[in-house]
């Protein structure tokens, strides 16, 4: 499973479409039929680039360790993007997964232990998870200011450099600057090689704040431009981006040719690296993050529904990772 390790800094230098565009999908525990209905699929799209993660709460139940050495086994051949997040709650300030852990070394000691166990898997970590939305990091409770945040990921990103493997710093959602700069405050931007964003145009609605508003977006350009004033010099990767294949107000699917159209230009803004959100959708019997089915989006984001069939931008990214593609076509995207 050996391979060399390159540094974002130097991602998508080939002009090769599958050197930039990947997807996201993450798997639940001990799902052994989903991983391989996943790996199934990837292999079709003959993609390069696939973003997931491994929960530290979920390694530490029983077999943990045996799922996700199932998992990056089953993964190899593929260049990992892994992003890591979720406290366990034996050694969290609060109940969940979402807290602060107590020590915050522990976190670097970890990034460490699955660099040891599945280096030669993963190509580069991501530290943690949009740590500027409370679902996944209850800043309100135990972190106001960020700062446990801040020291936890600056050495996780210095223990990850001293063992050669690169790092992001954990998606945005939202994208805000006046967070970033206060993680340029903690160091953190000294520790990791890549700044990440998550950015979800087309979904929004009055009553679901979660997802980027209307107001607020103004095309890939210029957000990457507004954050990338703000990275010191770190490239910015979109490690989540997507639309919903779902008609909220009537309540069926729908969006399928928006959803193309969305893929196109996410394809074409001008980042290192977009990883479409998200491969498969969710297993309706699942719940969200958000809790069960309270809101519908979460469940129709992927390229292929969740029974198997495929949807228009399944092709659509098909197309687009073909190398054959003249950059012309990608410019023609950007208008």
């Amino acid at each position: 499973m050996s391979r060399p390790v390159s540094s974002p800094q130097h991602a998508n230098s080939s002009g090769d479409p599958r050197d930039k565009l990947g997807v996201c999908q993450w798997f639940h525990y001990e799902a052994h039929d989903d991983l391989d209905a996943a790996v199934e699929l990837l292999q079709e799209l003959d993609i390069r680039h696939l973003r997931t993660g491994v929960s530290w709460a979920d390694y530490h139940r029983p077999r943990g360790k045996e799922w996700y050495n199932r998992q990056m086994q089953a993964l190899c051949g593929f260049d990992v993007l892994l992003s890591v997040w979720h406290t366990p709650p034996s050694i969290s300030v609060g109940a969940g997964c979402a807290s602060p852990p107590r020590r915050l070394e522990d976190y670097a000691d970890f990034i460490e232990e699955l660099i040891a166990e599945y280096g030669d898997a993963f190509s580069c970590v991501e530290l943690w998870n949009e740590p500027n939305n409370r679902y996944k990091w209850d800043f309100r409770r135990y972190d106001p200011d960020w700062s446990k945040f801040g020291a936890m990921v600056s050495q996780a990103g210095a223990a990850a450099r001293a063992l050669g493997k690169p790092s992001v710093l954990g998606g945005m959602m939202p994208v805000d600057h006046h967070w970033l700069s206060l993680m340029k405050r903690y160091g953190v931007l000294d520790a990791v090689d890549a700044v990440a964003i998550h950015s979800f145009p087309g979904m929004w609605w009055s009553n679901y704040p979660n997802w980027d508003w209307y107001r607020e977006w103004h095309g890939w350009d210029a957000r990457l431009d507004l954050i990338g004033a703000y990275t010191e010099g770190k490239p910015v990767w979109i490690t989540e981006t997507g639309l919903a294949t779902w008609d909220l107000e009537n309540d069926k699917p729908a969006r399928h040719e928006l959803q193309c159209q969305r893929l196109q230009k996410a394809a074409a803004a001008p980042a290192e690296r977009m990883y479409w959100y998200s491969l498969i959708d969710l297993d309706p019997r699942r719940s969200a993050i958000e809790g069960f089915h309270v809101d519908e989006n979460e469940y129709h984001l992927g390229l292929v529904t969740y029974d198997g069939g495929k949807k228009p931008a399944w092709w659509t990214l098909k197309a687009l990772l073909d190398p054959t593609r003249s950059s012309a076509f990608t410019a023609d995207l950007r208008q």
